[in-house]
């Protein structure tokens, strides 16, 4: 054993402190070089086949966590094709831990490296994978619980076959009996989600989806498709007839008013107003723009508060905050409500809330948003 003097010893903290903040700086230093010139690469990017092989580029070189940090910070859009490259950080972590690669995934772009990691669950281990995993979700809350079983969801569709939609949905009755709090509504909404975009097969829509060309409420309408299953059908229907349609928002949102089922047509207008997230591309003035192609006044207002939900939801805190403060005054505060409503579920670490309350300038709204912060 070495015996140090007083001054020995300081010599040796401070040698030590020197190393270990030139260490943390060098390679900190060049982890952040290494992502940013990635990350130039995956803006640059045609496809998101060559994004997706960047982003596992960027992942070994700087390590899951880093790497979805700086995706996170990137500045790329928060919107459904970001939402899929984030899934290769699942399909990473996955392939290299298996059930212990949950706890590295973070909860950005609407949770899709969980997305990623549960959908190789399914197809490896089954019920009882989903049921492993979807625990793990439990501890992370319900904003990550959410989109875990929405997840499952997806690939309970793609494990069945795309003309099996039922017995997918009927698999999802199964593990709403098996797994404990698992929630119904989201594994519902995965299965019409992935009947909808079907590319699982060959990255192309499947011929087995559930579509007809000449019925856009289809397969909503269809007998098969109890009552149940109703709201996750329609939460995903008006993306369907956006397709059908060639991008005739304004047709959508015509065939949604036409609904007699109240809460169905509430669902409708709900899934259009989602579908015209992605496409504002965080833009607030095309928000106002997009969704004032509703057919009334009532509907474009909730076409507004539904984005500032979305955008929030997928990480964006500033244009949330604008929509809700530029709408029309009868449709305020039902916006910020919605705000409100999850503000807590999807507090990143270290988020200030009270900080995010200050953002808005109507002070009896402010105090509310101050309490929702404390609660």
């Amino acid at each position: 054993m070495i015996n140090l003097n007083k001054t020995e010893k300081l010599v040796l903290v401070v040698f030590l402190v020197f190393v270990s903040v030139f260490y943390f700086r060098f390679f900190n230093g060049d982890n952040k070089a290494v992502a940013k010139e990635i990350i130039g690469q995956i803006k640059q990017a045609s496809s998101l086949d060559k994004q997706a092989k960047l982003y596992r580029e960027m992942i070994e070189k700087i390590g899951p966590e880093y790497a979805q940090e700086e995706l996170y910070r990137s500045g790329l859009p928060f919107n459904g094709q970001t939402h899929l490259l984030n899934h290769v950080i699942g399909d990473y972590l996955y392939e290299k831990y298996g059930s212990a690669g949950l706890v590295k995934c973070r909860d950005y772009f609407l949770s899709s490296c969980y997305h990623g990691f549960v959908l190789h669950v399914i197809g490896k281990d089954g019920m009882t994978g989903v049921a492993k995993t979807f625990n793990e979700c439990l501890k992370h809350g319900p904003a990550v619980y959410a989109q875990c079983a929405h997840a499952v969801g997806h690939g309970f569709l793609a494990n069945a076959g795309y003309k099996n939609l039922t017995k997918a949905l009927e698999t999802c009755d199964q593990a709403i009996r098996d797994i404990d709090q698992f929630p119904a509504f989201n594994c519902y909404d995965g299965v019409f989600m992935e009947n909808i975009w079907a590319v699982h097969e060959d990255g192309s829509p499947s011929p087995d989806r559930w579509v007809k060309k000449e019925d856009p409420f289809f397969p909503c309408n269809d007998p098969r498709i109890g009552d149940k299953y109703q709201l996750g059908c329609w939460s995903n229907q008006p993306t369907l007839m956006y397709q059908l349609f060639g991008g005739d928002i304004q047709k959508v949102g015509l065939k949604c008013d036409q609904m007699e089922n109240d809460k169905n047509k509430e669902m409708c207008f709900d899934g259009l107003a989602r579908q015209i997230h992605p496409i504002t591309h965080g833009s607030v003035s095309k928000v106002f723009e997009l969704c004032g192609l509703m057919p009334s006044f009532k509907w474009n207002n909730y076409c507004v508060g539904v984005n500032a939900l979305s955008s929030y939801g997928v990480g964006d805190r500033i244009s949330p905050f604008e929509l809700c403060a530029n709408i029309h005054p009868g449709g305020k505060r039902s916006c910020y409500d919605k705000l409100f409503s999850i503000m807590k579920a999807y507090k990143k670490d270290g988020e200030d809330l009270k900080k995010l309350c200050l953002k808005i300038s109507d002070l009896d709204l402010r105090k509310q948003c101050e309490l929702v912060s404390k609660s």
